[in-house]
């Protein structure tokens, strides 16, 4: 669990809910275009910092274990940007 008192964890949550509005809201926008993909890839690399860092409680944990739960999610975006890249490049 965590040790931030419930006014913190409401602002993260807070925030939390504005990267997934502004996700939508874009989608809902600018349609699926490479480049909005791309912008939601990035928002979700955001939003699991958020849950791993303050619902988590691991803003306080060993580096190693923070780099390592960055890692995790970044990783998975790149795999899904090169997927993009190359349904793109491929089927366009």
């Amino acid at each position: 669990m965590t040790d931030r008192n419930p006014r913190q964890l409401f602002n993260t949550w807070l925030r939390l809910a504005g990267v997934v509005i502004s996700g939508m809201a874009l989608m809902a926008v600018a349609g699926p275009a490479t480049l909005v993909i791309a912008v939601l890839l990035g928002l979700a690399v955001v939003k699991s910092r958020f849950v791993a860092l303050d619902f988590m409680g691991l803003r306080q944990a060993p580096s190693a274990l923070r780099v390592g739960l960055f890692i995790w999610p970044a990783a998975l975006v790149l795999v899904a940007a090169a997927k993009l890249v190359l349904s793109t490049a491929l089927f366009s």
